[in-house]
This record gives structure tokens, C-alpha cells and sequence, in this order.
């Protein structure tokens, strides 16, 4: 294997491993959210935001020269995932309206 493969790799392994400590905060905020969501009697799923969104991921994913579908798939993914943890939230702020 030649250096730069390697160095290359070690990069793709730093910025991997930078992604998932991103979706580590992403989800800290979005549990918070979940809560306020339950404890206000909001509904988990606000379709008018996630439209504005998928409109900024498109434009984000043209300008970074990523595949907006495949941008598109992931945040669909983290949003799936986003939704039932905000379901579950909203079950625990019922049995504990002091939830933080």
C-alpha cells in the first residue's frame, strides 16, 4: 500500500469518526427538543420544517458536490430515528412531566 493510500485512509477514518461525534450532538439536541415537544403536547413530526430543510440539504449537498439524493437518504434516515426517540419522549414526559 503506498503512503498516500494510507494517509488518505487515515484521513477518511478522521473525518468518519468526526461525522459520528456530529450525530452524537445532533442527537443530544434533538432529545431536548423530543422532551420540550412532549411536555408542550407538540406534535413529533413538523412537515412545513422538514420541508424547509430538505430544501437547504439540496443546496447544501449541490455546493459541497455530494449526490443530493444520497443526502437525502441519510437525513431521512436521522430523522426516522429523531422521530422515534421524540415518540419515546413523549411516553416518558407523561410519567415524568420534570424530564430534562
Amino acid at each position: 500500500m503506498s503512503d498516500d493510500l494510507g494517509r488518505l485512509r487515515g484521513k477518511i477514518d478522521d473525518i468518519d469518526a468526526g461525522l459520528i461525534t456530529l450525530l452524537g450532538e445532533r442527537f443530544k439536541v434533538t432529545r431536548r427538543i423530543g422532551l420540550l415537544k412532549a411536555v408542550d403536547g407538540s406534535p413529533v413530526l413538523d412537515v412545513s420544517r422538514e420541508q424547509t430543510q430538505d430544501e437547504r440539504y439540496a443546496a447544501l449537498a449541490k455546493t459541497a458536490d455530494v449526490d443530493g439524493d444520497l443526502v437525502q437518504r441519510v437525513f431521512d434516515d436521522v430523522r426516522a430515528a429523531v422521530r422515534r426517540e421524540h415518540e419515546k419522549a413523549g411516553g416518558r414526559a407523561q410519567s415524568h412531566p420534570s424530564a430534562d
